[in-house]
């Protein structure tokens, strides 16, 4: 192969690449829904701890923020848990649960756009089921960090775990 048919080469395939790269694909709630639940509720609590960053990067029409375990004066962790991977997959639940209502909960929506702002409504995606799953994955997830943890400081670390899963119960809505 020649040098200009080499370089024509490089160039395309690189093209090719930074195109993928800024392409925006199409609003899709399928496609969304599957992701979301498929990280809220389909892979490991540390596999999301140690990936949501790059996710981050690779799907940034999601909600990624979190004010981690928003508790008052206790926080994420203590001597004997640390909830904080817990309620970064907890907020990432119920933040884009509700993101897909404010996107594709309304009349008359043309596939390939999102809702207008004053035309959404809560309760297709982010409802009182769904609400209930993802609390009980919070739960899950806060008993997988404290089998970590020493026999004497485990016990306390699962009373936590129900104390803050409670708190989410009962606070949170719908």
């Amino acid at each position: 192969m020649g040098i200009a048919q080499t370089a024509l080469v490089a160039v395309s395939s690189f093209l090719t690449v930074i195109a993928s790269l800024v392409t925006v694909a199409e609003p899709d709630q399928n496609r969304d829904l599957t992701y979301i639940e498929s990280i809220a509720f389909n892979i490991s609590l540390r596999d999301f701890d140690q990936s949501r960053i790059r996710w981050r990067s690779q799907q940034p029409w999601l909600d990624w923020t979190t004010d981690s375990c928003s508790v008052p004066i206790i926080g994420n962790e203590g001597k004997s848990f640390n909830f904080a991977s817990a309620c970064r997959r907890h907020d990432f639940g119920y933040r884009n649960l509700k993101l897909l209502d404010r996107r594709y909960n309304c009349a008359g929506l043309i596939p390939g756009s999102i809702c207008r702002t004053d035309t959404w409504s809560y309760g297709r995606y982010w409802n009182a089921a769904q609400r209930s799953r993802i609390d009980e994955q919070f739960q899950r997830d806060m008993f997988e960090t404290c089998t970590t943890r020493a026999r004497t400081r485990r016990v306390r670390c699962e009373a936590w775990a129900i104390t803050f899963f409670q708190s989410v119960r009962t606070i949170g809505g719908p």
